[in-house]
């Protein structure tokens, strides 16, 4: 019974995506999380395998550059502004119009607002997706090619939101779009943090030690600082606690020398003879990827 009605979930959304229609349902408490829940993993298995496959292939051909790391995202605001202030605002102006109410039977009769909510839903998603563009920096014409892959994960998931908007109502599109953002902003980084040693690396021959420890969030109450040691171009020390990976390459190099994937770091190395500033670089890219 179980499996069946999952299926029923999942053969109700593909008709979906085929032809929107403005249906509402009214079922128990228990299976509207069911296919909240349904929802959410179908979409997990898809990020899982397709879209990190897409990703893959075009981290082959291009980088995706986003914001340096604010130290204002502590735990408590990231979980304000992406868990709830970004999915309520997001919400009321992608998906709050895709119910026929009383307002719009003034405007427009049934059968029309019919025959254009299928456009409506579409429009809504595809912009949706299309938003998200602005998360990253690229302004090639390679990137504007690929941005439909680029994007496609948003796109999938805007037609998720639009379908529980309409079979539902907006406060569970809401709860699930908090509870997607939730997930990548807290479980998902914390879990895969969790089975992620401190880098450590001693270089042999080269009498240095590297210790990077990764951190998800700023923290106000823990100290932040950096200090490097360096002369005649050769690197002895960099003790750095709470700063950002983006910002000590801008500190050693130059502000848009080298780009990386920015994330907030304890780092300690230190070296008895010196290294220059591209064997740091060498060093570095042993485990992380510079450009």
């Amino acid at each position: 019974m179980t499996l069946q009605k999952t299926q029923a979930i999942l053969t109700d959304f593909l008709s979906f995506l085929k032809r929107p229609d403005d249906i509402q349902l009214k079922p128990p408490l228990k299976e509207r999380y069911r296919m909240i829940f349904t929802l959410l993993s179908l979409e997990l298995i898809l990020n899982l395998t397709l879209i990190s496959f897409l990703n893959y292939g075009i981290q082959k051909f291009i980088t995706l550059k986003t914001d340096r790391l604010e130290y204002s995202e502590t735990f408590i605001s990231s979980i304000i502004w992406f868990v709830i202030i970004v999915p309520l605002a997001e919400e009321a102006a992608f998906r709050y119009i895709l119910r026929y109410n009383r307002l719009f039977s003034k405007i427009i009769k049934r059968d029309k607002w019919n025959r254009i909510f299928p456009f409506a839903v579409y429009s809504l998603s595809i912009f949706f997706g299309l938003i998200h563009i602005f998360n990253y920096n690229n302004d090639t014409a390679l990137f504007y090619i690929l941005s439909p892959l680029i994007i496609f994960s948003q796109l999938f998931g805007g037609f998720i939101l639009s379908f529980i908007r309409v079979r539902l109502d907006f406060s569970y599109a809401y709860f699930y779009h908090t509870l997607w953002n939730f997930l990548f902003i807290v479980p998902i980084p914390y879990i895969t943090l969790l089975f992620t040693n401190p880098h450590m690396d001693t270089g042999a021959g080269q009498s240095y030690n590297l210790e990077i420890k990764e951190r998800l969030f700023f923290n106000k109450q823990d100290k932040q600082s950096i200090k490097i040691d360096s002369s005649a171009g050769k690197i002895y020390k960099i003790e750095s606690k709470q700063y950002s990976f983006q910002h000590i390459l801008d500190t050693v190099y130059g502000r848009n020398t080298y780009y990386t994937d920015d994330f907030l770091l304890d780092m300690k190395f230190r070296s008895r003879n010196g290294v220059s500033k591209e064997d740091f670089k060498k060093i570095l890219e042993k485990e992380y990827d510079i450009e």
